[in-house]
């Protein structure tokens, strides 16, 4: 199974390692699935994780799950770009992370994401969704 994992859920799990969020994550560990990122996701979030006001709230080191995933995460080309398929221009990237990459499913808690239901046969999943998936098989 390949997914792609909004930036949201990864930050998220370093604000505050909530137990979805850190089940997902073990599931890949394990080789559950398949983790997609894109270069414009991987550069967003560092991006994101580098704001030194979010800093102080992290519970976790973000620098050991960074690791992992630019060794472990599958890196799409990044060349497909997509517009104005989401309400929100900003969550494009992520629609286009799981065609390019073959995507079974994208996982986010963005309601601008969640609203599609799908795209392109990908399912648009909230977190709880796409672990209890994980945990049926």
């Amino acid at each position: 199974m390949r997914a792609v994992l909004d930036t949201n859920l990864i930050v998220s799990f370093l604000l505050s390692r909530g137990e979805t969020i850190s089940r997902i994550i073990d599931h890949w560990e394990q080789d559950s699935f398949i983790y997609l990122i894109s270069p414009a996701m991987w550069e967003e979030l560092q991006a994101v994780l580098a704001r030194p006001r979010l800093k102080r709230y992290m519970v976790v080191d973000p620098q050991p799950l960074l690791d992992v995933i630019e060794n472990d995460a599958l890196f799409t080309a990044g060349t497909l770009v997509l517009k104005g398929v989401s309400r929100d221009p900003k969550d494009d990237i992520f629609l286009a992370c799981a065609v390019e990459g073959s995507a079974d499913c994208i996982v986010t808690g963005d309601a601008d994401l969640l609203t599609l239901d799908e795209y392109e046969g990908i399912k648009i999943l909230r977190p709880y969704e796409f672990l209890q998936m994980l945990e049926s098989k």
